[in-house]
């Protein structure tokens, strides 16, 4: 086994975050007390950082997945408005299946855009 050439306590080369500057001076005990306090003010700083990264990072991806779901029920609107209108002119059954089908997607896309806007008026205001 190898062995230990620092202080278990200490930083390596190249460590980085709140834990690399967390290294107590052992030269004077009132010394020690201010700079716990510095590195607990380090880690809660870098801790409110990282929760702010991660809000972005999940209203992005809330914004792109309420997009990509409006369009798929766009798409699966027009496709079953475009078979019923086919199995009409052909003589086919055009209201159950693609016209209902039509309906309810519609009716979901509507749902979904007024849940958005009525979300993004409530976010505006607070």
């Amino acid at each position: 086994m190898g062995r230990v050439t620092h202080a278990p306590d200490e930083p390596l080369d190249g460590d980085i975050g709140p834990a690399a500057t967390a290294v107590p001076d052992r030269s004077s005990p009132a010394g020690e007390a201010g700079k716990a306090e510095a590195a607990a003010e380090e880690l809660r700083r870098y801790e409110a950082e990282r929760a702010e990264r991660r809000r972005r990072a999940d209203a992005v991806a809330g914004r792109v997945t309420f997009w990509l779901a409006a369009a798929l029920l766009a798409f699966l609107a027009y496709d079953s408005v475009a078979t019923a209108v086919r199995a009409r002119g052909r003589g086919d059954d055009w209201l159950y299946p693609p016209a209902t089908n039509a309906a309810i997607f519609g009716v979901l896309l509507a749902g979904l855009l007024l849940w958005g806007l009525r979300r993004r008026r409530r976010r505006g205001a607070s």
